[in-house]
Order: C-alpha cells, then structure tokens, then sequence
C-alpha cells in the first residue's frame, strides 16, 4: 500500500467583497504559476502579527479605507462595580471638604514629624 502526503495552501482575498480564492499542492508550480491573480499577490502584516491577503490594488485600498488593519484600542472607559464607584465618590467628598477647609481656615492645621 502506497501514501501519498500532500500541502496544499489555501489563498482568500481579504478584499470587502471579493470572492477571489485559490487552494493549490505546493509542489504544483506550474498549477501555481497559472493562477494570473495569484501573482500578484499582496500580503499586508500589522504590528500585533495579523494578516491580510489581496489580489488587486483595488481590493487593498478597498482593505485599508475599512479600518481593519488599525491596532485594537482598549476601551477608554473601564467599566466599575458599585462598591469601586460608592468608594471614588467618597474619597472625592473627602478631597473636596479638605480642599475647602484649607481654603477657608477652618479646621485643625496638624504637622506629623517622623
């Protein structure tokens, strides 16, 4: 009994509405050599190691203008549970009634000395 193992590579255009693709045995060059789009293939890897394929000028602008290929932010707002904002509200009224204690006199003036 005989095997025969065989790679093959499967090749999408990541272009917004290109239906381009190809899956080809890498030891086929000259099945790999008559695919016309396939020569001309763009690979485009980002920072954090994503990447995208197109076939054409058109599809990778087509790529870029989508925003895809811009790094992942972190939300700017963390969401907080009700204890860790009942505790910022409290530390806020206390920075807020020290502030005005010194701004008006009141209150006792204490100097630690270690």
């Amino acid at each position: 009994m005989a095997f025969s193992d065989k790679r093959l590579r499967t090749i999408k255009c990541d272009g917004p509405g290109c239906d381009k693709s190809v899956e080809f045995d890498l030891s086929d060059i000259k099945a790999i050599q008559a695919i016309e789009w396939l020569k001309g293939v763009r690979v485009i890897q980002t920072g954090d190691n994503r990447a995208f394929s197109y076939c054409s000028d058109v599809c990778e602008v087509k790529g870029v203008t989508t925003g895809a290929h811009n790094l992942k932010e972190p939300p700017k707002v963390q969401p907080a549970s009700q204890a860790e904002i009942k505790q910022a509200v409290a530390q806020a009224e206390a920075a807020s009634a020290t502030d005005q204690a010194l701004k008006t006199g009141d209150g006792e003036a204490r100097i630690t000395l270690s």
